[in-house]
């Protein structure tokens, strides 16, 4: 009897493999053969391109596949490239950001529409299974806008930290001068 090895299961992308992909899609259509240029923007790149629509989802509670995700920006990248200049744009990161979030402010509705539907699905799912236990599998749209939201916070630390000014020697203690 000849079996046939099993298929193996389709593996849902983890976020650091989603950031990852999407990272290297917007390093080979916009930043082709500037690999310095990428990497100085990459950070702004994550945080207003690339975890943007996750926190923009996460604020009204769905959620989306990592996959509908990916098809989503890879998407409005696209559209970015068939009908903008990129050669007349000057900081790229923050032509992104307005195209990604301009393109959220046009057709939100719909994505906040499919999102809603599939929650409600695998909550009727849920609920039809009854006491049979549901492995809880982790959210990427939260973890890649709880990500968004450490870049940020990472970021206004630095900027607090540089503009405290440094301790005068005078308010030491007993006005003695230290030794560091």
């Amino acid at each position: 009897m000849n079996r046939r090895p099993p298929k193996p299961a389709l593996k849902q992308p983890t976020p650091k493999e989603l950031l990852d992909h999407l990272c290297d899609f917007i390093e080979r259509k916009f930043y082709a053969g500037r690999p310095v240029d990428f990497t100085k923007d990459r950070r702004r790149l994550l945080e207003w391109v690339i975890l943007w629509p996750a926190a923009w989802l996460n604020q009204r509670g769905v959620t989306i596949p990592p996959d509908r995700y990916r098809e989503i920006v890879e998407r409005v990248m696209f559209d970015a490239l068939a009908h903008g200049n990129t050669g007349q744009i000057t900081y790229l990161p923050a032509w992104l950001a307005k195209v990604i979030q301009s393109h959220f402010a046009c057709h939100g509705d719909e994505i906040y529409e499919q999102a809603k539907c599939m929650r409600n699905l695998v909550e009727h799912a849920a609920a039809a299974l009854g006491k049979l236990h549901v492995r809880q599998t982790p959210d990427p749209v939260f973890e890649l806008a709880e990500a968004r939201r450490l870049l940020i916070a990472d970021r206004r630390a630095k900027k607090a930290a540089s503009r405290r000014p440094l301790p005068s020697p005078a308010s030491s203690i007993n006005g003695q001068l230290t030794l560091l």
